[in-house]
């Protein structure tokens, strides 16, 4: 049997035709991870690579490709994935019956459906990252995603809406207080010019991620101690993957997107 995750309409093997941005790609991967794993079978290695174009009009410092997330297929993998386009398939909330492939689609109910499958999740993309994925805990991450965001209020209750960058100061404040120290290692990470919103919050020991691999830059955020987030489902993975405590602004949402922790999630 193989588990199928479907990122894009088209798919060509090497790039396929554009789709959502990495936090939403990965919940068809992560269930298919997880049917794997219930099921038996073969997780098929998606393809990863696209171009949009959005990203260059607005001339955002991540373009958005994705060519340099996942390592090459092997020779299986391709076997794999070529047998997985041909052969006959079902959904995923399908019984998959004489079916050898089941696919994987969409976002559906997002984090519920992968709860509880943190480590599981973590190792699958660890065995398919082109990239080093590990590091040291450190003690604050602060996302701030500005570019493709709409202006809002921290009180907005749904996603792709810009904070206020004095939220994220009151935040920061916050997150000194829980950890009960004002010498601490924090990190920023942003769509934006590090340097410019570094010297518009106004924290002084507040360094810039330097990562160019937006998986990396996902597991990065995760291994700090708090995370300060943005409405962003990229801010939720790295949540979901350290299984570390974060700050979100009151009014968000949050419980659309994935079971509420009361010792993790915090609001302000």
């Amino acid at each position: 049997m193989y588990h199928l995750p479907i990122l894009s309409r088209f798919d060509l093997g090497l790039i396929r035709s554009p789709g959502p941005g990495l936090g939403n790609l990965l919940f068809p991967l992560a269930r298919a991870a997880i049917g794997r794993e219930q099921l038996g079978g073969s997780l098929v290695v998606p393809t990863l690579r696209q171009f949009k174009i959005g990203p260059y009009f607005r001339c955002e410092k991540d373009k958005r490709t994705y060519g340099d997330i996942l390592r090459p297929r092997t020779r299986q993998e391709w076997v794999e994935w070529a047998n997985s386009i041909v052969q006959k398939s079902v959904n995923e909330d399908t019984d998959p019956g004489q079916a050898n492939v089941v696919r994987y689609q969409g976002l559906k109910s997002q984090f519920h459906d992968l709860s509880g499958h943190a480590e599981l999740v973590r190792k699958t993309l660890d065995s398919l990252s082109k990239c080093e994925l590990t590091g040291d805990t450190y003690d604050i991450a602060l996302h701030v995603r500005l570019g493709d965001f709409v202006t809002g209020s921290q009180y907005d209750p749904g996603q792709s809406t810009r904070l206020p960058l004095d939220w994220y100061k009151t935040a920061f404040e916050q997150a000194c207080d829980m950890l009960e120290s004002r010498t601490l290692k924090c990190t920023l990470f942003s769509d934006e010019n590090a340097a410019k919103v570094i010297s518009q919050l106004g924290i002084s020991n507040l360094q810039p991620e330097q990562s160019h691999n937006a998986l990396a830059t996902m597991f990065s955020m995760s291994r700090a101690r708090i995370l300060i987030g943005s409405r962003s489902t990229f801010s939720l993975w790295a949540q979901y993957l350290g299984e570390s405590k974060a700050i979100w602004p009151k009014g968000f949402a949050l419980g659309q997107y994935k079971p509420i922790d009361v010792s993790r999630d915090h609001f302000l």
